[in-house]
């Protein structure tokens, strides 16, 4: 049975664990360790199956790297650290569960944020995931920024709820309606 819960500190070693399965040991290792301790448990999952954790995504509000400046100017800003599901489990949903989950769970706790992440240039799976959930790509990355080319995607919460509620219509998400004026 899969069970998708927010990250418990307890889950770190097991994550970092799964992490070094997917992941360059050469950079990406490095900011998944500073993105375990950055991240916002609330706003974390995991995918856990057979008491094993399968997949995972961790948020940081304080960003990992500093890879633009204007990325620390956006407002109500999140960024997705990283999104991992054991190879062994891809090509079941469950990442587009995970991400689903976890911007939910952005939007509950700031109904007016934006979210971006950096994806490698040729994670075309990744990019398809993202690009159908709704983000956006906001800028191709140099060599001088990051070791291998990558894309800076993004989406805002308006690009997020329009999307949801449209095409997947897996949540009943609605907007903070403005406040009634009272006529005295």
């Amino acid at each position: 049975m899969l069970i998708l819960r927010s990250l418990k500190l307890c889950d770190k070693d097991k994550v970092f664990e799964l992490g070094k399965k997917i992941f360059r040991e050469e950079d990406e290792i490095p900011l998944l360790q500073k993105a375990l301790y950055l991240c916002v448990p609330e706003l974390s999952f995991v995918a856990v199956e057979d008491k094993n954790i399968i997949g995972f995504t961790l948020v940081c509000i304080k960003m990992t790297n500093v890879y633009y400046g204007f990325l620390g100017k956006i407002p109500n800003c999140y960024e997705l650290a990283f999104l991992g599901i054991s190879p062994k489990c891809q090509g079941r949903g469950l990442g587009t569960r995970l991400l689903k989950e976890t911007l939910l769970a952005i939007f509950q706790t700031s109904n007016q944020f934006t979210c971006w992440l950096l994806v490698d240039t040729d994670n075309t799976g990744a990019i398809g995931l993202y690009e159908k959930i709704g983000f956006r790509r906001w800028v191709e990355t140099s060599p001088d920024i990051t070791p291998v080319p990558g894309y800076i995607m993004g989406i805002s919460y308006k690009r997020f709820i329009k999307r949801e509620c449209k095409q997947y219509n897996t949540y009943k998400i609605t907007p903070i309606p403005p406040m009634p004026m009272i006529m005295i």
